[in-house]
């Protein structure tokens, strides 16, 4: 790939003599090679800039390295993104199309652009959108749809009806649209509650691997546009992730709560069910999140409280040896004065 195609992604310029060298590939600092791009994220960084054998950094702008062909851009880690994709190999990976060991159901509707791999079973009325990859041994259930653009990893099952956007990745091992928890109990025995919505992921949604998403009990269960779900995350029936959210890995999600847009949750973050979570909020790892949280309110613990407010309770706690230290010395000096004050009586 030419630089100057790089620099077009990136949206800045290069010298006229450097724009036809050839880059086969992005790489860290330390493990570039003469024909790779790479970028700084920190000013940290520039010492291993330097001494890096890329000719070519994407580096914030104003803050150029000596010595090598600088792709300017307001913010590296952005362009870095950018540039990565356009090295990433998509093509499919079992071949360009139905493979002849896939069972497709006649009624189904697969865009002759669409990829199936071997051992996957597409159902009944689903359809498949153009130039979406489906992996090995996946799972589309009757009246299942999935968009243009898609990538549908080995091992992935979409249950009865969900409905898939455009530009969508699933990871292996992930299950939507299985049933909810929902049970009742009657003399001291669970009696199962059928399920009977769907789950509908909008478009450009990423969802990692072995993640779990229940359909809803009569409404859907929404992951909104733009969404990142991290590996193993639950999300129980009836759900809401907004917009540009993201969660990371093994966070769970109990029924009905409804999470806003650009909602930033750390790893193991669980929440209780029927809560909202605000637009811009920011919850931290090992959460547990009882209540609902205001629009841009940062939130940590268990249970979860103000975030500035949890650091200060922390910041106490590494207090707490030599306050009680100091109580049982004090304790020691006041049963002296008392044994002391007992005698002059």
């Amino acid at each position: 790939m030419k630089l100057a195609r790089i620099a077009e992604a990136l949206g800045c310029s290069v010298p006229d003599d450097a724009a036809g060298r050839e880059i086969t590939g992005i790489a860290s600092l330390e493990s570039a090679g003469i024909e790779s791009v790479s970028f700084v994220s920190d000013s940290k960084l520039e010492a291993s800039a330097r001494a890096s054998r890329a000719p070519a950094l994407i580096v914030k702008k104003g803050h150029p390295v000596e010595g090598k062909l600088n792709l300017e851009v307001d913010d590296p880690y952005v362009g870095y993104a950018k540039v990565a994709v356009l090295f990433e190999d998509t093509s499919p990976p079992f071949g360009p199309s139905v493979h002849a060991s896939a069972i497709v159901d006649q009624s189904a509707r697969v865009d002759p652009t669409a990829c199936i791999g071997p051992g996957t079973v597409v159902g009944a009325d689903v359809s498949i959108g153009a130039r979406t990859v489906v992996g090995a041994n996946c799972v589309l259930e009757k009246g299942t749809s999935v968009g243009t653009e898609c990538r549908i990893d080995s091992g992935v099952i979409l249950r009865c009806r969900t409905c898939v956007g455009n530009r969508v990745t699933v990871q292996s091992g992930t299950v939507v649209g299985s049933d909810g928890f929902a049970n009742a109990m009657e003399n001291g025995t669970w009696l199962r509650i059928p399920c009977f919505g769907n789950v509908v992921i909008e478009d450009d949604v990423q969802i990692g691997a072995c993640v779990t998403i229940d359909r809803g009990n009569f409404g859907p269960t929404v992951i909104r546009r733009g969404a990142r779900l991290d590996n193993l995350i639950h999300i129980a029936h009836n759900v809401e992730v907004g917009a540009d959210s993201a969660m990371a890995a093994q966070a769970g999600v109990s029924g009905s709560t409804k999470i806003g847009k650009r909602v930033l949750i750390g790893g193991q973050a669980g929440f209780v069910g029927h809560i909202e979570i605000g637009d811009g909020a920011f919850v931290g790892a090992k959460a547990g999140v009882s209540k609902s949280v205001e629009p841009g309110s940062k939130v940590t613990g268990y249970p979860a409280r103000d975030l500035m407010k949890m650091r200060r309770i922390e910041a106490a706690e590494q207090e707490l040896p030599a306050m009680i230290r100091q109580v049982k010395d004090l304790r020691k000096r006041i049963e002296l004065l008392e044994k002391d004050l007992s005698r002059k009586e």
